[in-house]
């Protein structure tokens, strides 16, 4: 009946008036409706007014416990489309903290380590919750792996990445002056190219470039640098070997003479100078470290602080290609790192 009459409003309005009325009547309609079907279901509006008294009630037997408020809930979006091309479609896993403020976090860009092979994005997750909770914004994002693009194609991604966030920065709540890029292995190699890259067009595409690229801070865990020096140091791959992950993404055996201009290209040393602006940087690296040489990241740190920049790399003793790095004492000191560049 309320439909009816609402319907018969509708067109007397509509004689008179025409159809730019019209049409605000139908949006009132589907207010008007929905506004029915909640009071119909006995669903009211929440009174955010009313003070709730503590409980009293307090059976024998129950154990009581004070409240601790130690870091936001995090929502969780997943396979946000960053980019495109063609049908292939570039995904984000987005961590936000939830909570309704004026406030705006800052962001952490996070690359998952694959041998820039295909990855799994999901997999570091777990990991960067506690980074979310404690106010970050991070997104864990994918890249075109060396089966279906070569390099530069994986450093143009997560830099496209990081623009489209900072295009979306009040969707997402995000200060887009402080953003950080974070990854391992694969991805901390980069990571240290994208902290160390800025300005150089080679690695930008026209997705949002309206937006900067340029990022605060850098965490490379155990990333590679210098291709062809992986094999000077134990390691159970055999990086000149056409074959390897390093050959796949360069196109070619890296020690070939004609490869030797795309591997230098593919270091993050190729672009420190003195005279450059580089983001603090933090590196970390087992010792024993079984797939990317140690002294792949003791090149980078002696090529930062011989460009007087700002780094700080952490030695752990006794961990390996991953196992041992990521633990809550490792993510506590990367948190702190963070917070002294971003907050």
């Amino acid at each position: 009946m309320l439909y009816t009459a609402f319907l018969t409003m509708v067109n007397l309005i509509t004689a008179r008036v025409g159809k730019r009325i019209l049409t605000k009547c139908f949006v009132l309609l589907v207010l008007f409706l929905s506004f029915q079907s909640k009071a119909q279901n006995g669903n009211t509006f929440r009174n955010i007014e009313v003070e709730i008294p503590p409980a009293t009630d307090r059976p024998e037997g129950i154990i009581e416990v004070d409240a601790i408020f130690d870091g936001y809930s995090v929502n969780y979006l997943n396979d946000v489309v960053y980019a495109s091309y063609g049908e292939r479609d570039l995904l984000a896993n987005i961590l936000l903290p939830s909570i309704e403020t004026p406030e705006a976090f800052p962001l952490i860009v996070f690359v998952q380590g694959s041998g820039w092979l295909p990855q799994n994005v999901y997999r570091s997750l777990p990991v960067l919750v506690d980074l979310a909770r404690s106010g970050y914004v991070i997104a864990s994002v994918e890249y075109r792996h060396s089966r279906e693009a070569l390099a530069p194609a994986q450093v143009q991604d997560v830099k496209s990445a990081i623009r489209f966030m900072r295009a979306n920065a009040n969707r997402y709540n995000i200060d887009s002056g402080k953003v950080a890029v974070m990854g391992s292995s694969s991805g901390g190699h980069i990571a240290a190219l994208v902290g160390t890259s800025d300005g150089e067009v080679t690695f930008l595409t026209q997705d949002n470039s309206d937006e900067s690229s340029d990022v605060q801070a850098v965490v490379d865990f155990f990333g590679p640098t210098d291709f062809r020096r992986m094999d000077d140091y134990p390691s159970q791959i055999k990086h000149d070997d056409a074959r390897s992950p390093e050959s796949l993404v360069i196109g070619g055996a890296i020690q070939q003479p004609e490869q030797e201009a795309a591997v230098a290209a593919y270091n993050p040393i190729t672009y420190i100078t003195g005279e450059k602006e580089i983001p603090p940087f933090l590196i970390v690296h087992g010792d024993i470290d079984d797939l990317v040489p140690f002294n792949q990241s003791v090149l980078l740190y002696e090529s930062l602080k011989e460009a007087n920049k700002e780094v700080t790399f952490y030695r752990v003793n006794g961990a390996g290609h991953g196992p041992g790095i990521f633990s809550k004492e490792m993510m506590r000191i990367v948190k702190i790192f963070l917070d002294q560049h971003l907050k």
